[in-house]
């Protein structure tokens, strides 16, 4: 409740093998971080929340936490470390504290396999969503 959702964008890259000359199209996300910068700090200069929660391990982000803490000392910056990954020491430096999320926190989150809905009609998990066998 009360998540935005900002998604980034991704380009087409044409990649290739310098052995065999095989050449593919390759996907590159694009001003993600700075993306994510911009979007924090907007969202502390409109005053839309007292804490901020960044689910990332990406140390080009220093220089926002960095101005943040400088702009905003009465908020919060927490970065959060994804499940099976540290946390960046650069971007520890500069938040005011840490969190992890633990794979068992992710699978008391998973919506069920179906979902009956009171007229009767169905919603149903996309398989791709399915936890692992």
């Amino acid at each position: 409740m009360g998540v935005e959702e900002h998604m980034a964008r991704f380009s087409n890259k044409t990649r290739w093998c310098p052995s065999c000359v095989h050449k593919w199209t390759g996907h590159e996300e694009k001003e993600t971080d700075v993306k994510i910068a911009v979007q924090i700090l907007l969202d502390a200069s409109l005053d839309k929340f007292d804490r901020a929660m960044l689910i990332s391990r990406d140390s080009d982000l220093v220089p926002m936490a960095v101005a943040f803490k400088q702009m905003y000392p009465q908020k919060e910056l927490y970065v959060v470390a994804p499940p099976c990954a540290g946390h960046s020491t650069e971007m520890l430096q500069h938040c005011t504290g840490k969190f992890k999320i633990k794979v068992a926190q992710l699978d008391d989150c998973l919506l069920p396999a179906e979902i009956i809905l009171a007229d009767g009609s169905k919603i149903i998990r996309p398989a791709n969503y399915d936890p692992p066998a």
